[in-house]
């Protein structure tokens, strides 16, 4: 484990750390940095790296918790003294700090190309789901979308729902794992939302953007299209498996082709826990059509031709993690001064795809995430078991799943089993092992992984 430092230590790399950024903010505007230039500036000793992780640790899990540079934890730890110092001015009227959050939001703002009152600061992905699904004024006349595959941020609240008012929920099942690895993009979308009438004229449709259980992406602008052709009303995405992984500001994954967008802070981006980010592309929306949950400004919208938005009253809610919001922003400059999120995707996208190759190359049979069509690409790999020996012994329980992870993090790697439903198995979950290749992973950890888990399946039989 790294030892703890010193003030003075911290002071000197702190130092360091911003002459590095300042060089490599000056690469920027080259051409995008190459993954393993990339790698190198996030793990080098003078510069922000991830202090908490030990040396010989590969931890290929950030697609449940991501780790924090050690430029983060300081920041974090001087936010925290200085809201302690100062609480109710903190919460009142310091800049950074007071409950509106206006200043991070605007930040927030300009990284998608958007407008403050488009943005509110929540506490993670879950929570911004349920503002959403909650806040949507369904009746019981309304229908929605969502997968076999969803998370219960998702499922959680639309069962709700479905309790307390009979709405219609239409669930769509993904293709089986053995077909998954080798479709494109329009083909997973077209399997899961033909056009058919009844889907047509749904309220709204709910889907991930990478889902944790396969690895898979769904393009926005697909979904955004789809959509569109079927005449949904509102398209509400889970990206907690996206921010910091992939680029959100433009492109086929531009956040703006969603009408609700929630996401973390804490995965992917390696930000403090007990952050997250929530879009609204329609920032003037109200009651009747949306009312603010969490919220200590329902007041606001007494009158008819109130304008107060809704971002902000879903974000003045009482006492957050203001101080956690703050060193997200930090986070994020580290992500643009090591490359930006363009460079950041393709360091991750091409750690995954090692992986990937690797499994299939000797199970076929056991790969469930894409590896052919690169817009379907995430930093998550999804394979079963396998026997090394007879790689077509193919093993779904979650005792078998459990045991390769054990003996994994026995040798210092950390991975996890994944279940998730599948055609197969209608009735019963089918478990998969996940591995999660994150910025501050390289190509010598891949190749370690490589082999270790080449020692645990031969132990499968």
């Amino acid at each position: 484990m790294t030892k703890q430092k010193t003030n003075d230590q911290n002071t000197l790399d702190r130092r360091n750390f911003l002459k590095r950024a300042t060089v490599v903010s000056g690469l920027v505007s080259a051409p995008l940095l190459s993954s393993p230039l990339l790698a190198q500036n996030y793990s080098n000793r003078k510069t922000c790296k991830t202090m908490e992780l030990a040396d010989d640790f590969i931890y290929l899990n950030s697609g449940t918790e991501g780790s924090m540079p050690d430029c983060v934890i300081d920041d974090f730890n001087n936010n925290l003294k200085r809201w302690a110092s100062n609480p109710t001015a903190s919460y009142e009227t310091d800049r950074h700090f007071r409950k509106h959050q206006h200043y991070h939001r605007e930040k927030i703002a300009r990284l998608f190309s958007v407008e403050k009152d488009n943005i509110c600061l929540t506490d993670n992905t879950t929570m911004g789901m349920y503002m959403v699904l909650m806040g949507l004024n369904f009746k019981s006349t309304d229908s929605i979308i969502y997968t076999n595959q969803e998370h219960t941020a998702i499922t959680s609240p639309l069962a709700m729902h479905k309790e307390k008012t009979g709405l219609k929920l239409l669930q769509r099942d993904f293709p089986t794992a053995s077909k998954l690895n080798r479709m494109t993009s329009h083909e997973v979308v077209e399997y899961l939302l033909p056009n058919t009438k009844e889907l047509r004229g749904a309220t709204a449709l709910c889907v991930s953007h990478v889902y944790p259980s396969t690895g898979i992406r769904l393009p926005l602008k697909l979904l955004r299209k789809k959509a569109d052709q079927l005449s949904i009303k509102y398209l509400i995405v889970d990206g907690a498996q996206a921010f910091g992984m992939i680029d959100l500001s433009e492109g086929d994954d531009d956040i703006k082709l969603s009408d609700f967008y929630a996401c973390p802070g804490h995965k992917w981006l390696n930000g403090p826990p007990g952050t997250g980010i929530l879009f609204l592309k329609n920032k003037s929306i109200k009651p009747p059509e949306f009312y603010p949950t969490l919220s200590q400004r329902m007041e606001k919208y007494s009158s008819k031709n109130s304008d107060f938005p809704m971002a902000e009253a879903l974000q003045v809610r009482g006492c957050s993690n203001v101080p956690g919001f703050t060193s997200m922003l930090t986070a994020i400059d580290y992500q643009n001064n090591i490359g930006g999120s363009k460079a950041v995707e393709k360091h991750i996208i091409d750690l995954a795809q090692t992986v990937k190759e690797f499994i299939y190359s000797h199970s076929p049979l056991s790969l469930v995430s894409p590896r052919l069509d690169k817009s379907l690409a995430s930093g998550l790999t999804v394979f079963f078991p396998f026997s090394w020996e007879n790689p077509n012994k193919i093993f779904t329980d979650k005792n078998t799943a459990n045991i390769v992870v054990k003996a994994l993090l026995e040798k210092n790697i950390q991975i996890r089993a994944i279940g998730f439903n599948d055609e197969v198995s209608p009735n019963k979950k089918i478990y998969g092992l996940r591995v999660s290749t994150a910025i501050f992973n390289n190509a010598q950890q891949i190749k370690q992984f490589q082999q270790i888990i080449k020692e645990v399946l031969s132990t499968l039989s």
